[in-house]
């Protein structure tokens, strides 16, 4: 896959993104990009972007079609030619099949190669952190990898609530607080945002750990 967008990324959705994700990302961009609004050399373009679209969404929404589709990207060429940065996607690709799989130990060999290749991917980060803090004794490496990787993509809504909660969990209020708060100046009309919010702030009135 390297040089080549995925259905993913075209869909601009994760790859453990939900049916629902999937199905929300397909139809902004077909609101967004339908090629009806637009004329010209633009709405040729915009027609190749939309036959890309309806294809990715076709098979990301089809479990059976997705899962082959999956099968696909945990089976990268990797060469010599490939850079540390197609490297770590590929090696990313691969973690996230193994966690669904269940098979965590590779999952982690995985998640500790992708880091090492590309450590500006803030997405590797975020799964590597979340993955350590499932851990016992590896709550504040995960915490650290979190750290980093809202320094890399400080606009990303759902990394800024998983690591506020683990943030909360850890105890660290003050900067669970200032975590939450960047998602909901992002999000602020998000149901999911506002209720981790509203729990967090809470939680630190009674100095207790939010549940949710």
């Amino acid at each position: 896959m390297a040089g080549q967008r995925s259905f993913y990324d075209i869909l601009g959705v994760p790859q453990d993104a939900t049916e629902a994700d999937i199905r929300a990302a397909f139809r902004r961009l077909a609101r967004e990009r339908h090629p009806d609004r637009f004329s010209g050399p633009a709405r040729r373009q915009a027609e190749a972007e939309f036959q890309a679209i309806t294809e990715a969404f076709n098979v990301l929404a089809d479990r059976k079609a997705r899962e082959k589709y999956d099968q696909s990207l945990a089976r990268p060429v990797m060469d010599s030619r490939s850079s540390p940065k197609d490297l770590a996607k590929a090696l990313l690709a691969r973690a996230v099949t193994a966690l669904k799989s269940g098979d965590t130990r590779q999952a982690g060999e995985l998640l500790v190669q992708a880091v090492a290749h590309d450590p500006d991917n803030a997405r590797a980060r975020h799964l590597y952190g979340l993955f350590l803090a499932q851990h016992a004794g590896r709550l504040e490496e995960g915490l650290r990898q979190l750290d980093q990787a809202v320094k890399l993509d400080s606009l990303n809504v759902k990394l800024l609530l998983d690591a506020s909660r683990l943030f909360a969990k850890a105890r660290m209020f003050a900067r669970a607080t200032r975590l939450a708060t960047m998602a909901m100046d992002l999000a602020p009309d998000d149901p999911v945002v506002e209720s981790w919010y509203r729990q967090l702030e809470e939680g630190v009135r009674r100095g207790e750990v939010p549940s949710g």
